[in-house]
């Protein structure tokens, strides 16, 4: 033990010392990891609070774990009365409320009781499934049926273990941003300083000194920013969630895990430089005295003075450091990129927590009603109702082997649709594409206003109109098309087949096989209005009732509709408007009303404020480029400044010298200005796929992310990366200039030659 502390002790204090005796080579080091625990400091308090916000939430809404609905009067005595329950030690619920009301339709008194389970929790569920469950339906008549419901209180440990599942998914990307950041930092060290650790292998070095020098130097930093960057994270997260009006926690583990996570950051980052460092042949390394491996020989000389110098010189000089150059770019601006995808984030986020979702489900199926214009006109009356959905209308192409057909000039640019092989369409002075992704829609009148919260162009009353449809512009939440009102298209009614298709085929081959060997009937449609953000697994056809029952051959049902309420409703106000809603369904008899409890969830989501989280995170990360930028440069001038101390010495003159270091800066703020533009694009459309079109596999919902690039983001990305590419050499530049005379600096000591 005595010799461990003696290891730290001398480790700790040879670290210090390198570290503020050589302040300057440290600085952007010190920055990195204030930034590295800024970020996950605020994640892990943040964390902590969205879990208390949520069970503040739903202790306020709710003090009751299970509702059981329509019972009779022997099963809701039995339940009041705990019947089942033989000794007081053995309970495993308290009844907390009870709600009688008739069945206007049967005349039957019925009752809904509420449950708070105690002691243990999953115990009593599973005492109470197989016991009272089993009791309570023995007490009912024949026929009758009860159902229950859970609640948010049941399953917060659902949802606790949700969010620690994605404060773990952010974790990981948290940790390969950061591990690239001292990567790229420390890789740019070395770059610089080969020299130095080529006599470090020459005297003995091997990878164990050279990782435990790199790592107790990097440690040395960690611990000096740890308590202000802890403390910093924890006032910007006090900040967010301060006026959500709930307290406010700090749990003393948030300072665990930014420790554990900053020391893992700092040992992955040091791994592998110096396990690549530590086999290089010392030599290699000595002999490399301008930047190392990144330098490219263009294999020809000239006469520099007999060409266009500087500029000639200077663009074979950057041929030269093309490799430097290209990393530099990447690693600088990917930042950059970072920082827009993360706004994009947040803008997602957004448009996640005001999409309108339905707040209750209505199942009339077992009380032989369908929806009609009475009910909705009492259903309207209610205060809040906003519209009502009906969901058993759909039909999917597939399911009839249909498909749509239209013209070319309609698909969008590299979209792969099938092009049309069939002899029902002239393909001489036309060309057609054909999809079998669609889903029909029947719209009633009174449906239409479900479309209004959507973006479209033309009149969505047009579909009232024979031969008339509403369109999606999209498959897969993928923009496909570029339909215009007054567009034809052209939907197939399969009428027979030649032969039998391979069941085995699916997707391109099997519309193909389709088109080729069954009989169809096209229908041509008006497009009478497009839908640009509607939800698409497929492209959505809307049509009117008639034409629905034409292309489909089935009469749509109302058994099953959605309700959504005003987005403006509080939560307090939708828990009325649910018990309104219930009364409202007895009279129409065995009626089931299920509340989804979005506005809850959207109320927690909204005080969970991960937002501007997502938007502080991106602030964060876009300050690591010009960090990059600007030690980088630095050091790579510093490096070139013995090269610009022999071009003065044959005769150039500091004028000169200064195009050189301006056209370097120029030309890095031009690149940057391409690379910044390309590299946030492709981030941006990464998110904007994964999202709309991988998620909802998993998720199951469909929502529409519209992809754009945010033009404020994307205007501070592209001047922070032209500035920095250009001052990241100008700078430098100031410092040379100032200093070219003194001997430190490879001077003769005193000003000559002047500056023409």
């Amino acid at each position: 033990m005595e010799q461990v502390f003696e290891y730290l002790k001398r480790s700790i204090s040879i670290a210090w010392k390198t570290v503020f005796f050589n302040f300057k080579q440290y600085v952007c080091f010190f920055i990195a990891i204030i930034i590295v625990q800024l970020l996950y400091g605020m994640m892990t308090v943040s964390n902590d609070n969205n879990n208390s916000v949520e069970y503040q939430h739903v202790t306020e809404e709710y003090n009751y774990h299970m509702v059981l609905l329509g019972l009779n009067h022997d099963q809701a005595l039995y339940l009041i009365e705990d019947r089942g329950t033989v000794f007081a030690s053995d309970t495993v619920f308290q009844v907390v409320d009870t709600y009688q009301y008739t069945n206007n339709f049967t005349g039957e008194e019925r009752y809904d009781v509420y449950l708070l389970f105690i002691n243990d929790i999953d115990y009593s569920i599973k005492q109470f499934e197989t016991k009272y469950e089993k009791d309570l339906a023995s007490l009912g008549s024949e026929g009758s049926s009860f159902s229950k419901r859970t609640t948010q209180l049941l399953t917060f440990e659902d949802n606790e273990r949700a969010n620690a599942f994605t404060f773990f998914l952010i974790t990981l990307i948290l940790l390969v941003v950061c591990i690239f950041l001292l990567t790229q930092l420390y890789n740019i060290r070395i770059n610089q300083y080969k020299f130095q650790y080529g006599i470090y292998l020459t005297f003995g070095a091997d990878f164990k000194m050279l990782f435990s020098t790199c790592f107790w130097e990097l440690f040395v930093i960690f611990v000096v920013t740890f308590i202000p960057s802890m403390l910093i994270s924890t006032l910007i997260s006090f900040c967010l969630y301060l006026g959500n009006g709930f307290s406010f926690i700090f749990n003393p583990l948030s300072i665990l895990k930014v420790f554990l996570f900053t020391l893992f950051v700092i040992l992955a980052s040091c791994w592998t430089p110096m396990k690549i460092m530590s086999v290089k042949d010392p030599m290699s390394l000595i002999v490399t005295e301008d930047n190392s491996n990144l330098v490219t020989s263009p294999q020809r000389s000239f006469n520099i003075f007999a060409e266009n110098f500087p500029v000639k010189y200077e663009f074979y000089s950057m041929w030269r450091f093309r490799k430097y150059n290209i990393q530099l770019l990447t690693s600088a601006i990917v930042f950059c990129a970072l920082f827009i995808m993360g706004l994009y984030m947040a803008d997602i986020y957004t448009t996640d927590l005001y999409y309108p979702r339905p707040q209750f489900e209505i199942d009339m199926t077992q009380s032989g009603f369908e929806y009609d214009d009475l009910m909705s006109d009492e259903l309207y009356a209610l205060e809040n109702v906003r519209a009502v959905e009906i969901n058993d209308n759909t039909t999917e192409g597939y399911e009839l082997s249909s498909h749509m057909i239209v013209e070319k000039k309609d698909v969008r640019a590299f979209k792969n649709l099938v092009a049309y092989a069939g002899k029902d369409f002239d393909t001489q002075d036309k060309y057609w594409r054909v999809s079998s992704d669609i889903i029909y829609t029947a719209i009633p009148e009174e449906q239409i206003k479900i479309l209004e919260d959507y973006d479209y162009t033309g009149d969505l009353t047009s579909i009232l109109q024979p031969g008339t449809v509403i369109v999606g512009d999209a498959i897969s939440n993928v923009p496909t098309y570029k339909f215009d009102v007054g567009d034809k298209i052209y939907l197939s009614k399969k009428t027979g087949q030649i032969k039998s298709v391979d069941t085995n085929i699916t997707g391109r081959a099997l519309l193909k096989n389709q088109i080729e060997f069954f009989r169809y009937d096209y229908y041509e449609f008006t497009v009478g209005a497009v839908l640009h953000d509607v939800p698409s697994g497929s492209t959505p056809i809307y049509l009117n009732l008639d034409d629905y029952k034409t292309m489909t051959g089935k009469t749509p049902k109302a058994n099953s509709f959605n309700i959504y309420v005003d987005q403006e409703a509080t939560v307090e106000e939708v828990k009325t408007l649910y018990r309104e809603v219930q009364e409202w369904s007895h009279d129409y008899g065995d009626v089931k009303v299920r509340n989804k409890e979005n506005t809850l969830l959207t109320a927690v989501a909204h005080d969970k404020h991960y937002n501007e989280l997502y938007i502080c995170i991106s602030i964060l990360i876009l300050f690591i480029s010009p960090l990059i930028w600007f030690f980088s440069q630095t050091l790579y001038y510093t490096k070139r400044e013995k090269e610009f101390n022999i071009l003065q010495s044959i005769g150039a003159v500091a004028k000169e010298i200064k195009m050189i270091y301006l056209q370097g800066g120029l030309s890095m703020a031009v690149l940057s200005l391409f690379v910044s533009i390309i590299l946030s694009y492709t981030g941006s459309y990464l998110l904007f796929y994964v999202y709309n079109v991988l998620m909802p596999y998993f998720t199951k919902e469909n929502v529409r992310y519209m992809f754009y690039m945010p033009w404020y983001a994307i205007l501070i990305s592209i001047v922070m990366s032209v500035a920095c590419g250009f001052f990241s050499t100008y700078l430098p530049f100031r410092s040379y200039y100032k200093n070219r005379y003194s001997l430190d600096n490879g001077g003769a000591g005193h000003e000559f030659g002047g500056d023409e």
